[in-house]
């Protein structure tokens, strides 16, 4: 008799159990179509408002040429050249629109077309090769009045970074030998085959680079006696103003933790 109850309960409770499944499907579809829905009307919006942005680029270009510098959203830095920037377009004939900063939800940035678009008839009109040059030009006269910058972290000058970080450490002998003479008597080598190695720490309290330790490699007995002079030297070198950093450094806790001295 139990085993005959058994059996009755189990297609009733099967059914109950399968009527809550559907109904979870059901509120599920709907859901997603709901979804959908509202996906698709974002689309349209965005499309829409795209359309409107890029056919008043089409006009204005027609009078004006821009450039608009985009960063990185949603916590991109912000890129530091304005001025010399403006400057340099200026004498090119084109006007500077200044900076933007996409949406990384997915939604439209107002305007993000219009500054996308200007930008690409600005850079058919004057070379694209042109205009990225002018860019980093500007940077690197930002970088020579504000030297502690290639310390820190900023994806617009990420470009320095490239090639095992040729063009930042060349930037930064140049500023050491404006400061720092060779020894007398050092031999120089073209091959750049001696050099010292500076490692750094960010001090959070004084917003400084530090050091922390050298390593060296030298060619041959001559440059390798020099050893002494050079880390004195590099040590003044880090206590100058140059590794006091912004407040933006703590944030990111520097970029740029160790460099090369080539022995010249």
């Amino acid at each position: 008799m139990k085993s005959f109850i058994l059996f009755l309960f189990l297609p009733v409770n099967s059914l109950f159990f399968g009527q809550i499944i559907s109904k979870e499907d059901s509120v599920n579809a709907q859901r997603e179509n709901e979804m959908q829905i509202r996906l698709n009307e974002i689309l349209t919006y965005q499309k829409e408002q795209c359309t409107k942005d890029s056919l008043i680029a089409v006009r204005d270009a027609k009078t004006v040429n821009k450039y608009f510098i985009s960063n990185i959203a949603p916590n991109g830095s912000d890129f530091p050249a304005n001025k010399q920037l403006e400057a340099y377009l200026e004498k090119l004939g084109v006007v500077w629109g200044g900076t933007w900063m996409g949406n990384c939800t997915g939604r439209y940035s107002a305007n993000s077309c219009y500054y996308h678009y200007m930008n690409e008839f600005t850079e058919q009109k004057f070379g694209k090769e042109t205009i990225q040059n002018i860019i980093r030009k500007s940077i690197l006269d930002y970088i020579e009045k504000h030297p502690s910058i290639l310390f820190e972290y900023n994806d617009h000058l990420d470009w320095l970074y490239e090639n095992n970080e040729v063009a930042a450490n060349q930037l930064i002998n140049q500023l050491f030998y404006k400061k720092h003479k060779s020894p007398k008597g050092y031999q120089r080598s073209q091959n750049k085959d001696s050099f010292t190695t500076v490692y750094l720490f960010y001090d959070d309290e004084s917003h400084r680079l530090k050091l922390d330790h050298f390593t060296h490699q030298t060619s041959d007995m001559n440059a390798h006696k020099f050893i002494p002079y050079f880390e004195r030297k590099i040590t003044e070198f880090i206590n100058s103003p140059i590794f006091v950093l912004s407040e933006n450094a703590r944030r990111h806790k520097g970029m740029k933790t160790s460099f090369i001295i080539y022995y010249q």
